[in-house]
């Protein structure tokens, strides 16, 4: 008996029965958010399972073709296969799809796109007009078909429908006469013409539940493991671990706060404001159990402005909920994220892994906010993080943190899921009150819950400087000598460098945005110990670090407040704590003006230099309304263009095709100065240029784009540059050929 295969150690029987087991537990997760989008929609229930069931079912039919089973021979042998005579086999699969679609449509028509023959054909491979990511088979010829194996596969795909009460559709197709790639085009060149006659939200909502299934089903039955959709976890194992933290740092655990309660009992969307070290994280973390528990179980999703404000939340909730239910995406892993990954290459596991990860399928997720707003512009694996948004729990923190352009995205991006059961927490220390009405209107059945039983608390008194930091180097070494832990922050990474071996003989910390990701964990850790702490804008949002003193440049007045909150974070009025304000140099306002607006830190530094220095939370606040008051939301830079992007980069794509171009100006979703790449300083070739791209991610450290241009070049994919890297600095835009460090001395 003649065996075919679908992995190297699955038969093809043997893989589709395990999808098939998963897709039943994926779609059970599903099901209220299918039941609700038919209703939106109008659309059968059971024909859209049927239609789903099929995706399944034919997904990987294509593979009994003789290059496809040849390379499954070399791979289970360990021999050699040259992998440029295979044959994509999602493109025999798309021919059976699409017949199966037309008789599926003979009995009950729910769409004249055929949508599911498109997520069959585009399940490992993106799909766009020019068909760009399958060039090898344009010039291939169409391949042996096994037609036993086909006919032995269709035989098992009835025996599966038939369990679920269905009767598959007889398909009569001679595919060794058809050219599927041709096929494939013909439909697309159809489907504008097709498309304007639909519903864009109604086709793309189809479409996502379509093909996000058929992928989830298809991950985990590769992987021959059941599917972890929701987190179990209750309010008392959170309580319990929060004692147990206070245990940890001598501190008694008085409950929850009010805030927190508030937090904990509140079902729908909620916009919360309270100052820094108010337990913001721990009560966003019980409002999520709470409305996912209420949603029949839900994913979590916490969205944050920075890759290391990120890190850190996600070390916090594995140990709420455990690491092995804890993904962590952000851009640090886009390299490896955007290329290829085919399941039926070596290291498949280690890259599902990855994949689990960065498409939000880990029952929560940690990771940047712009993991999601890309799935707006149809990048990566997009269908994947939208279905698992859909009908989630998000929580956005930090959401002052973000420029225009950003913010009007993250707009558009709460209505699109909004309409989709979504849930939302937006969360921020220092909200204008102009952002929250702006929140208001898209979320009207919001709940604004405020911590007003720390407005009164004071942490630290305020000075103002009317000179730039690096002329008080004496003062600050003072300080550090009278035992004052001291941080220090500053608003670009060259001044971040230049104090840091100021402050070479205390032992100073250097924190920035360039250092490799395997340095940057290793500075985090040692914060704690730290006398004194040089940064950049990093150390602005959530990260769980407390000082004496902060000695800083002037920025926005919610940045100042958010730096101001990582001294005496626990309002301890014997510490004496003190904020000293300086000046922002040259750099600094053409980092902040034209982003935000014109003399922002000017009016800053004069609101600060007006006030007294016995400021409260309920201060701060009134300083940041004030600063604000002449710089409505509606007019910051490219907010306007922004509430339009989103929608207009999906209808470009006919809401369900891919983005396989490069990212255009308007598919940003940061504004930045300078477009960034990640690279590998060229000092760790010998380290990396083996390793797996797992690994290799932890030295990554991102550039500007104009100067990796200059300076890099690719090994084998690997994109390496000449510059200076240090262990304990970071890397300087100077390219060198002795890489030495300037400290000569391991971190720590």
């Amino acid at each position: 008996m003649t065996f075919y295969y679908a992995k190297p150690d699955q038969t093809y029987k043997e893989h589709l029965a395990s999808v098939y087991d998963a897709w039943k537990d994926i779609v059970q997760c599903k099901r209220l958010l299918i039941k609700r989008m038919s209703e939106k929609y109008s659309f059968s229930m059971e024909r859209f399972m049927k239609g789903s069931l099929m995706t399944v079912v034919l997904h990987d039919i294509g593979k009994n073709i003789e290059p496809f089973q040849k390379m499954m021979d070399a791979l289970r042998n360990e021999t050699k296969f040259d992998r440029r005579k295979n044959y994509r086999h999602e493109l025999i699969s798309f021919n059976l799809a699409f017949s199966a679609w037309v008789e599926l449509n003979k009995e009950n028509k729910y769409s004249i796109c055929p949508l599911e023959a498109l997520a069959v054909a585009g399940h490992h491979r993106p799909i766009d007009f020019d068909l760009s990511s399958f060039q090898r088979e344009k010039i291939s010829d169409l391949p042996i078909v096994y037609e036993d194996g086909i006919k032995e596969a269709l035989d098992f795909a009835g025996q599966i429908f038939s369990k679920e009460g269905w009767q598959f559709p007889q398909l009569v197709q001679e595919l060794s006469k058809a050219n599927a790639l041709r096929e494939l085009k013909k439909l697309l060149d159809f489907l504008p013409g097709l498309l304007k006659k639909e519903d864009y939200d109604r086709v793309r909502t189809l479409f996502v539940l379509l093909k996000g299934i058929l992928l989830y089903a298809d991950w985990y039955g590769s992987s021959n493991t059941r599917v972890r959709y929701k987190v179990n976890t209750q309010k008392d194992q959170i309580l319990d671990v929060l004692n147990k933290r206070c245990q940890e740092k001598n501190i008694k655990f008085m409950g929850l706060t009010l805030f927190q309660q508030k937090l904990s009992e509140q079902e729908g969307h909620v916009i919360a404001v309270a100052p820094t070290g108010s337990g913001k994280t721990e009560g966003s973390i019980l409002w999520a159990i709470k409305n996912s528990s209420d949603m029949g179980g839900s994913k979590i999703i916490y969205l944050l402005p920075t890759m290391a404000t990120a890190n850190s939340i996600w070390s916090r909730l594995c140990a709420f909920f455990g690491e092995e239910n804890v993904g962590l995406t952000h851009s640090s892993a886009n390299l490896i994220f955007e290329s290829e990954i085919d399941h039926e290459t070596s290291e498949r596991d280690e890259k599902r892994n990855l994949l689990f990860d960065q498409s939000f399928i880990r029952p929560v997720t940690v990771g940047t906010v712009d993991q999601l707003l890309t799935s707006g512009f149809n990048m990566g694996k997009w269908v994947l993080k939208e279905i698992n948004a859909a009908n989630s729990v998000i929580i956005l923190d930090e959401i002052h943190a973000y420029d225009g352009w950003t913010l009007g995205l993250i707009i558009s991006m709460i209505k699109h899921f909004a309409q989709l059961g979504t849930r939302f927490l937006l969360m921020s220390a220092t909200m204008p009150e102009s952002i929250i009405s702006l929140f208001q209107k898209i979320l009207p059945t919001s709940t604004v819950i405020k911590d007003t039983e720390l407005l009164d608390k004071k942490r630290s008194k305020y000075f103002t400087k009317d000179k730039f930091i690096e002329e008080d180097i004496a003062e600050i070494k003072e300080a550090i000598e009278k035992g004052h832990r001291i941080l220090v922050v500053v608003n670009t990474v060259e001044k971040c460098q230049i104090l840091a071996m100021e402050f070479k003989d205390y032992n100073a910390v250097c924190y920035h945005s360039r250092f490799i990701a395997k340095d940057r964990k290793t500075i985090e850790e040692s914060f704690e110990k730290a006398r004194i702490v040089i940064a950049t804008q990093i150390v602005e949002v959530s990260l769980d670090i407390d000082f004496d003193w902060l000695f800083t440049e002037c920025a926005p007045p919610d940045a100042l407040a958010q730096r101001a909150g990582r001294v005496n974070r626990r309002r301890d009025p014997s510490r004496n704590s003190r904020i000293f304000i300086y000046k922002a140099d040259t750099k600094a306002e053409k980092i902040y003006n034209p982003i935000n607006a014109p003399k922002i830190l000017e009016k800053s530094f004069a609101e600060f230099k007006q006030a007294h220095s016995d400021l409260n939370e309920k201060d701060l606040l009134t300083i940041v309304e004030s600063v604000y008051r002449d710089y409505p939301v509606e007019e910051r830079e490219g907010f306007s263009e922004a509430l339009t992007q989103y929608e207009q980069s999906q209808k470009n794509r006919l809401a369900i095709l891919d983005n396989v171009s490069p990212r255009d100006e308007l598919e940003q979703t940061r504004m930045t100065k300078y477009e960034t790449v990640n690279v590998i300083p060229y000092c760790f070739f010998t380290e990396v240029y083996e390793s797996t791209p797992k690994e290799r991610k932890w030295y990554e450290v991102k550039i500007p784009y104009w100067y990796a241009k200059k300076h890099s070049r690719l090994h084998d994919g690997v994109l390496f540059c000449h510059l200076t890297y240090d262990r304990k600095l970071g890397a300087f835009l100077k390219p060198e050929d002795n890489f030495c460090s300037l400290y000569n001395a391991p971190i720590g």
